[in-house]
C-alpha cells in the first residue's frame, strides 16, 4: 500500500508518496490549477502512476477557505442572534494592527454580514447557562423565512452566553431544519465554546461565510477520488492544529482549515526536530506567493488559540504561523519615490513568472534568480519545465533601467529586498516570544526555502541552517507525520481562590465524551489516543491569558494551590516576572491526539568529508556584489559526512540551496544539509 499527500500552493501542487512495505519517499508536482484545484490535486496524482487500489492513507492540505475570506468569495450569509446583540460584530476592538497604529486613515474592513443580514430573536440566558427567556418560536420563524427570501447560503446561530448553555441555539438549529434542511448553518458554540462576545461571533461569521465553498470543495474532492480514481479510501484533511480531520469533522466546522495551508510543514519541522535532536528550530518556507514562518520549541509546535485574518478574528487552536507576501512568484516594481518594492503582489501559477512564457509581464523574485545564474533555466523543476532567460532577463532590465544601475545589481536588489521581509517577520516571531535567535536553527523548505535560508539566517545570527530531503515537498511530506487532532474548549472564569473541582471535572468529561466521539468517526483505536489538558489563565484585571500546562494536576480541591504555583512559573518564564495578585481562570482546553503510524527517517550512505563525486559542474553566478565561478553539486549524489564549502549550490528536482562564500555545508547521516553560518569566516 501507499501513503499520500498533496499540498496545493500557489504556484505548484505539491506530491509525496510512500511506499509502506519498502518505506521509499517519492516526490512530485504539477502546476496549481487557479480555476479548479481539484483538477490539479488529480492532475498531480495521476502523474505518480499508483493504482488507486494502492492508495490507503491520503492527505490534503489546502487554502481553499483562507482563499475564500481574501478574495471575499464565501457564501452569502446571514446571522441570527439574541435581541439587541446584531451590532457586536461591526463593533468589535479599539485596538488595530501594528502595521497601521499611526495610520489615521485606516478602517477596520467591512463586516463579513451587512446589517440588514443580522436578524435579532427574543432569547436570553445567564452568564451562568441559567435560561432567562426561552427562545420565542415565532422570531425564529420570521428571521429564517427573511434570510431565505434575501437568498443566504449559510446560517449563523450565535447567542450570548452560548458557551455555558447551548440548548438555545441547538433550538434553532432544530427549526432551521425544519423550515430549510438544504442550508448551511453555522453555531457559536460548536465553533467558539469560550467567553467574549465579538470573538466568539466573529468567529461563527468566518465558520458560516467559508463553509460552502469549503463544503462544496471538499465533496468534490472526495466524489473525484471514488469516481473518477476508484481510490477507496476518503481522503483526510490537514487542519490548523498541526493534524488532520475527516471530511465530516472539516463540515462541522471549516474554520479548522482557515490557517491549515502551511501547517503541514511546521508538523514536518516538529517531527523532524524530535528524530534529529535540533528541538528549536524556525521554519523559512518560500512557496511560490508566500513566506510562512513558525517555531519549533523543545520539539513541539507553537500554538495559538485566537489569530486574526485579515482583520477578522478567528477564535480556532492553531500552529502558530505567520505568513507575508514574499514568494518565488512576488513581482518587483519600483515606486513613484523611486524605491524597489518586492511582493505582496504575486504573479501565481498563471500567468506565473516571466520566464514560464505564459504571458507575465512583470519581472519576480525567481525571474530575478535565473537573471543572477542561481536557478539554471535549463533544469527547473526537473528539467519538466524549461523556462525562457531572456525572458527574465527582459524584466530584471526594466527594473535596472528605472534605478540606473546594472541588470545584475537589479537582480541582486530583488533577491536582498525579499530576503529582508522575510528576515523581519522571522525577527518577529522570534524576539516578538522572547526568543534567543542564536539558540535556534533555520528550517529552510518549499520551492525556495534553500535559495534565502543562508542569507536569513545570517541576518538574524541563526547560527545553523537546514535542508531537509525533499524540501520542496516537505509541507506534504509533513501532513503525513500528522495525528488525527481535535481541540475543546470550555470557558470557566473563576478565582483560583474559590475554584470548584467538580465542575472542572465536569467540564474536562464533555470535553473527553466529544473527543471520544471524534477518534471514533475517523477509526482510532481507543489505545492510540492521548490527551493534553491545559488552561488559560491570568492575574484578576488582566485582559489577556497564558496557557497553562494541567497534565498532572489532580483535580481536587489541591488544585487551587498547584494550579497557582504552576502559573506562577509559567508567567515568570514567559514574561520574567510575577504579580501579586490572585489567579484567575478563564478557558479550560482539551487537545485530543490520535497517533497514526508516522514515516520512517531512514540513514543515508556514509561517505567522507570529500563531495567532489557530487560536483557536476560550474556555473558563473552573480552572487555577494559580483559574478563569480560556483561549483553545482547534485544532491542525490551526497554522501552522510560530505562536506562543502561556499561558495557552492545544489540542486535537486524542484530546489536549490544556496551556500554562501564563509559558510561550510555538511551533510548529517539522514541525508540533511547541515550548513554552519560564516564557520570559514
Amino acid at each position: 500500500m501507499k501513503r499520500m499527500a498533496t499540498d496545493v500552493g500557489g504556484t505548484f501542487t505539491d506530491i509525496v508518496w510512500v511506499d509502506e512495505a519498502s518505506g521509499d519517499v517519492h516526490t512530485d508536482k504539477a502546476p496549481t490549477t487557479p480555476g479548479d484545484v481539484v483538477q490539479g490535486v488529480l492532475a498531480v496524482m495521476q502523474k505518480t502512476k499508483v493504482a488507486a487500489a494502492e492508495i490507503g492513507q491520503f492527505v490534503h492540505g489546502s487554502t481553499v477557505a483562507t482563499n475564500s475570506l481574501v478574495v471575499k468569495s464565501g457564501g452569502k450569509t446571514g446571522l441570527i442572534t439574541t435581541r439587541g446583540f446584531r451590532d457586536s460584530i461591526e463593533i468589535r476592538r479599539v485596538n488595530r494592527p501594528d502595521a497601521h497604529i499611526y495610520n489615521i486613515f485606516w478602517r477596520k474592513p467591512d463586516a463579513l454580514i451587512p446589517r440588514a443580514l443580522r436578524l435579532e430573536v427574543t432569547e436570553r440566558l445567564h452568564f451562568s447557562g441559567k435560561v432567562l427567556q426561552p427562545v420565542q418560536y415565532d422570531d425564529v420563524v420570521t428571521a429564517v423565512e427573511a434570510l431565505r427570501k434575501e437568498g443566504v447560503e449559510t446560517i449563523a446561530v450565535c447567542f450570548l452566553h452560548a458557551y455555558a448553555n447551548p440548548a438555545h441555539e441547538l433550538e434553532v438549529r432544530a427549526i432551521i431544519t425544519k423550515l430549510w434542511p438544504e442550508v448551511y448553518v453555522s453555531m457559536s458554540h460548536e465553533v467558539a465554546r469560550e467567553i467574549r462576545e465579538y470573538e466568539r461571533v466573529s468567529s461563527t461569521a468566518i465558520d458560516a461565510y467559508v463553509k460552502k465553498p469549503v463544503v462544496s470543495y471538499l465533496r468534490r474532492l472526495q466524489k473525484s477520488f471514488h469516481y473518477d480514481l476508484g481510490v477507496p479510501n476518503d481522503p483526510l484533511i490537514a487542519n490548523s492544529t498541526g493534524g488532520v480531520s475527516t471530511i465530516d469533522a472539516i463540515e462541522r466546522a471549516p474554520i479548522q482549515m482557515l490557517a491549515s495551508g502551511p501547517a503541514g510543514g511546521a508538523i514536518g519541522a516538529a517531527y523532524l526536530a524530535g528524530k534529529t535532536g535540533m528541538l528549536n528550530l524556525v521554519t523559512a518556507d518560500v512557496g511560490g506567493t508566500t513566506f510562512d514562518v513558525s517555531l519549533v520549541v523543545n520539539g513541539r509546535n507553537v500554538l495559538r488559540n485566537e489569530h486574526e485574518v485579515l482583520g477578522y478574528v478567528a477564535k480556532v487552536s492553531s500552529i502558530d504561523v505567520r505568513s507575508v507576501g514574499s514568494g518565488g512568484g512576488s513581482i518587483a516594481s519600483v515606486d513613484a519615490g523611486g524605491m524597489l518594492e518586492v511582493g505582496p503582489a504575486s504573479a501565481g501559477a498563471d500567468p506565473g513568472p516571466m520566464c514560464y512564457g505564459r504571458g507575465g509581464d512583470r519581472p519576480t523574485v525567481t525571474d530575478a534568480a535565473v537573471v543572477s545564474g542561481i536557478i539554471d533555466w535549463e533544469r527547473f523543476a526537473g528539467g519538466e519545465m524549461l523556462l525562457k532567460p531572456e525572458l527574465s532577463a527582459q524584466g530584471v532590465e526594466q527594473i535596472a533601467t528605472r534605478l540606473g544601475i546594472s541588470s545584475d545589481q537589479a537582480a541582486e536588489g530583488i533577491l536582498t529586498v525579499a530576503r529582508n521581509v522575510m528576515a523581519d517577520v522571522t525577527r518577529q516571531i522570534l524576539v516578538g516570544q522572547g526568543h534567543d535567535p542564536r539558540d535556534f536553527s533555520l528550517l529552510g523548505f518549499g520551492g525556495g526555502g534553500g535559495l534565502f535560508a543562508c542569507d536569513v539566517a545570517r541576518n538574524l545570527d541563526i547560527p545553523t541552517v537546514v535542508i531537509p530531503n525533499h524540501p520542496a515537498a516537505f509541507s506534504a511530506w509533513g501532513m503525513l507525520s500528522a495525528d488525527i487532532i481535535g481541540s475543546f474548549a470550555r470557558s470557566y472564569v473563576q478565582s483560583a481562590d474559590t475554584l470548584d473541582p467538580a465542575v472542572i471535572r465536569g467540564l474536562f468529561a464533555e470535553m473527553e465524551k466529544e473527543a471520544v466521539s471524534l477518534m471514533a468517526e475517523a477509526k482510532v483505536e481507543p489505545g492510540r489516543v492521548t490527551l493534553e489538558r491545559v488552561v488559560e489563565a491570568r492575574y484578576e484585571g488582566q485582559g489577556h491569558e497564558v496557557e497553562v500546562s494541567m497534565d498532572g494536576l489532580a483535580l481536587d480541591d489541591s488544585l487551587r494551590t498547584t494550579l497557582s504555583q504552576r502559573f506562577e512559573e509559567r508567567h515568570v518564564y514567559r514574561f520574567g516576572h510575577s504579580m501579586q495578585a490572585s489567579l484567575e481562570t478563564v478557558t479550560f482546553r482539551l487537545r485530543a491526539f490520535g497517533a497514526m503510524t508516522k514515516l520512517a527517517i531512514r540513514n543515508i550512505a556514509i561517505g567522507n568529508s570529500n563531495a567532489e563525486a557530487a560536483l557536476v559542474r560550474t556555473r558563473l553566478i552573480h552572487l555577494a556584489g559580483q559574478r563569480r565561478d560556483c561549483a553545482i553539486y547534485e544532491r542525490s549524489k551526497l554522501l552522510a559526512g560530505n562536506v562543502i564549502h561556499g561558495p557552492a549550490i545544489v540542486e535537486e528536482p524542484a530546489h536549490v540551496t544556496l551556500i554562501f562564500p564563509g559558510d561550510i555545508l555538511r551533510v548529517d547521516a539522514y541525508g540533511n544539509l547541515v550548513v554552519t553560518i560564516g564557520a570559514d569566516s
